[in-house]
């Protein structure tokens, strides 16, 4: 605009209407002193309007000098987050915080998400890592030329990309929908920028979460943004290695499940048969997810626990963090409609229980965990025994793995025909799974 301003290819000294958009942002990006020279080839009389997700003191001083008795209107509570988003973060080590990223991804099979680093040099290195280690991951940054940021938006949008690397200016022109996690891979410098992150998902009235890798010395930068942002923080553990396993079992086991039967197949039937002749069926099925799930297992079942002594102590005031909760497995999730908010209050109405006597929910594609008060245990067990929605059997148990994965006695959900599902009706339509991911070859599994 200044370069169209210099060479008199646009004149601006009559417009009736001024519109800055991102104005925090513009101004916090260096950018006021290009700003106030554009606007003073504006006339007097006009209408100004800034749009800005958060309101700091740069953009109520620009008010000030070009507009004339301005007023300030706020959508919601001002520079608070939106209430359709969780909000989590994990402490770990300085040098654990990849591959706190990477567990945190391979917990969540179907994610599709924004992660935020700090710098241009930083988001690069992340998305060059993560494409190395087999995701699909792509990098949002300044240093990209127009028809790169395209090429990278355009398979974004439909789901090629997965992971999305980007800094904050960056990623101000994203608008894509169903984004299901946003990762702060790093802490923002303003408290403000974290507003502007964690609004990239929960939107259009949908859930999200927003997730925050921090070391013990960044601690205090949560209680900042949970008084900024009028919202706490759950204290959650980095998934260790065999409970990633378990999920990604139980995410493989889905899949095999909802495979669309090629047809083509029925000519090699006789021939397959003669191969497996004499497996029976259990032993059958043993193989056929041992094939995927052993590699995967000889990846992560030596990997070291990245949780830090922090961040297994319980927080002031947090219930999340108590030691007397239970975490238990109920077998619904995202595929049967619910996310976190939903499931929250399926079990909270069911139970007939406040809504803080539920938490730490985590959806997953076709079955979901919780926590509850360990004085509730009893009673929670009790009402979900042979509990049954629209003809299907909802089975709760207790998680044999407190930190959030696992199953209970399987064979007493046998015995009560818990897993052979009712009559079969289903619960109402959920998001679909994302499909596969693609990428290098180090970094087995179940996709």
């Amino acid at each position: 605009m200044k370069d169209m301003i210099g060479r008199g290819m646009v004149d601006i000294s009559k417009i009736d209407y001024c519109v800055l958009d991102e104005a925090d942002e513009m101004l916090n990006m260096g950018f006021y002193e290009d700003i106030k020279d554009i606007l003073s080839n504006t006339p007097q009389d006009k209408f100004t309007w800034l749009f800005s997700a958060t309101m700091p003191k740069e953009v109520a001083s620009i008010a000030k000098k070009f507009m004339h008795k301005p007023k300030e209107i706020t959508v919601g509570t001002k520079n608070a987050g939106a209430v359709t988003v969780q909000h989590e973060y994990y402490v770990v080590g300085g040098r654990d915080r990849y591959s706190a990223l990477k567990r945190l991804a391979d917990a969540n099979p179907g994610i599709f998400s924004v992660i935020f680093c700090r710098t241009k040099r930083d988001t690069q290195k992340v998305a060059e890592r993560l494409i190395e280690d087999g995701y699909n991951a792509g990098a949002l940054h300044g240093d990209l030329s127009q028809n790169q940021r395209d090429l990278v938006m355009n398979a974004f949008r439909k789901k090629q990309v997965q992971m999305l690397v980007a800094t904050d200016v960056a990623a101000r022109g994203i608008d894509v929908d169903d984004i299901t996690h946003v990762i702060n891979y790093q802490l923002p410098d303003e408290i403000e920028t974290y507003t502007h992150r964690s609004g990239r998902t929960g939107r259009a009235g949908k859930s999200g979460i927003s997730m925050v890798i921090v070391t013990r010395s960044e601690l205090r930068k949560i209680k900042a943004i949970e008084k900024k942002i009028q919202q706490d923080f759950v204290a959650k553990k980095i998934p260790t290695g065999i409970e990633i396993c378990e999920i990604q079992l139980y995410h493989l086991a889905n899949r095999i499940k909802d495979t669309e039967v090629n047809e083509e197949i029925d000519n090699y039937l006789p021939a397959i048969n003669d191969v497996l002749e004499g497996l029976d069926r259990e032993e059958l099925i043993k193989k056929i997810v041992s094939v995927e799930f052993t590699r995967f297992y000889k990846y992560y079942s030596k990997t070291k626990d990245l949780n830090t002594e922090e961040s297994s102590r319980e927080r002031s005031g947090k219930k999340e963090g108590n030691s007397g909760s239970v975490r238990y497995f109920i077998n619904i999730g995202e595929r049967d409609g619910y996310d976190w908010m939903s499931l929250k209050d399926f079990l909270r109405d069911t139970l007939n229980l406040e809504k803080e006597d539920i938490f730490n929910v985590d959806t997953k594609g076709s079955f979901s965990f919780f926590n509850s008060d360990a004085s509730l245990t009893d009673f929670i067990l009790q009402t979900f025994t042979d509990f049954k929605v629209k003809g299907r059997f909802i089975n709760v148990e207790v998680s044999t793995k407190p930190g959030g994965s696992g199953r209970g006695n399987r064979k007493r959900d046998r015995k009560r025909g818990h897993r052979k599902g009712g009559d079969g009706q289903s619960f109402k339509k959920g998001r679909k799974e994302n499909k596969g991911r693609k990428g290098g070859k180090k970094r087995p599994g179940f996709y």
